[in-house]
């Protein structure tokens, strides 16, 4: 125990008092009760999820200014809410800590091993955004929050998560949309590998983890900046002091920039490009045509980006080319119901019923 006070101290937590049974068991059903009816393909069992959730322990404490409102702390498996939220904001923001809880896979020794996406070697994990990631994609549909236009770090995209990692939400849709969402979101709840080995073989091996790699930097960057911007605000500091310190906010918020829109390039380049050495039939042109044109509704943007557009003009030149190679040879002209067209059928879905649901479906 006396770790785990040490662990909270070193982190800047202070604990005021616990959330009470009746409280907990309240916030046990609300999450519960989302998980089971907005996501039934999930087939979780809602008993299960409600105890488990139940003897979650909850805290409201002091959390540092540079901290989200909640945080989940895997090392005493408890939830720890910022004084002064609201019931309501902190039931909200349960839905995310809560599946953390449920993500959880430990040893006999009592180390965490898995985290949903996120995997534990001796003290280092890795991809931990990948899983943030995910964890509010789910968290987003399941509160009905509304997606949205945004701009940070003047880069403008669409996100499911305007208030909580943003960014990072926008590229692991990214990602989904190029792998599976179905397996994403399996797998980010019963802590597997199937997504990941479905990444690899839509974008390959080095690429998908060049892609993971980049997420936990980008998280890393906002972590400094959210730190040095609580300096700034908190301390009195000499003009050089104060000059250096804004000037590495500025040179993290470029790096951020830099690795958002190499890692979008990657995802377009590395999926599209493999994918497009296995079109033998028309229908297939036609998937793949229809699937690169969607992508342009998930991308963010930066004054000057043209990369999104340019790649889809020479992708449409080579598909003419490869419709006119396969119309002049009726062999490879058969019309086969592809693995693509498959999957096709489900991102319409995802982005086309689902999002109906989003809006008919306010909390």
């Amino acid at each position: 125990m006396g770790s785990v006070n040490s662990e909270l101290e070193k982190n800047s937590i202070k604990v005021i008092c616990p959330i009470s049974t009746l409280n907990v068991n309240e916030i046990a059903t609300y999450v519960a009760k989302l998980l089971c009816s907005k996501m039934p393909e999930l087939k979780l069992n809602y008993t299960d999820i409600f105890t488990t959730i139940s003897r979650i322990p909850m805290y409201i404490a002091e959390l540092p200014e540079n901290q989200s409102d909640a945080c989940y702390f895997y090392k005493n498996s408890s939830i720890y809410f910022r004084k002064g939220l609201t019931f309501d904001k902190i039931k909200n923001l349960a839905v995310h800590e809560c599946i953390h809880h449920i993500q959880e896979v430990k040893d006999s020794k009592d180390d965490l091993k898995k985290l949903g996406l996120c995997t534990y070697v001796g003290n280092k994990a890795f991809g931990t955004a990948l899983n943030e990631g995910a964890v509010q994609l789910i968290t987003s549909f399941l509160i009905g929050e509304k997606s949205d236009i945004v701009k940070y770090y003047d880069i403008t995209l669409p996100t499911d998560s305007p208030s909580y990692y943003p960014l990072i939400c926008n590229l692991v849709k990214q990602i989904g949309y190029v792998s599976n969402f179905s397996t994403l979101f399996d797998s980010t709840i019963y802590s597997n590998n199937a997504f990941f080995d479905k990444f690899v073989a839509a974008c390959g091996e080095d690429e998908a983890f060049k892609i993971q790699q980049n997420l936990d930097k980008l998280v890393s960057y906002e972590e400094k900046i959210a730190k040095l911007n609580q300096k700034v605000q908190t301390e009195d500091l000499k003009y050089k002091k104060f000059k250096a310190t804004t000037d590495k906010i500025k040179e993290y918020k470029s790096k951020i920039r830099k690795v958002f829109i190499d890692t979008q390039n990657l995802i377009i380049t590395s999926f599209f490009d493999r994918e497009s050495k296995n079109l033998h039939d028309i229908t297939r042109v036609e998937e793949y045509r229809k699937f690169l044109y969607s992508f342009q509704n998930l991308i963010g943007t930066v004054d000057g980006y043209s990369f999104f557009n340019d790649f889809y003009i020479q992708k449409m030149n080579e598909l003419d080319s490869k419709y006119e190679s396969i119309v002049n040879n009726k062999d490879l002209a058969v019309v086969n119901r592809s693995k693509l067209n498959i999957f096709f059928d489900f991102v319409k879905k995802f982005f086309t019923k689902s999002e109906k649901e989003y809006n008919e479906n306010e909390l």
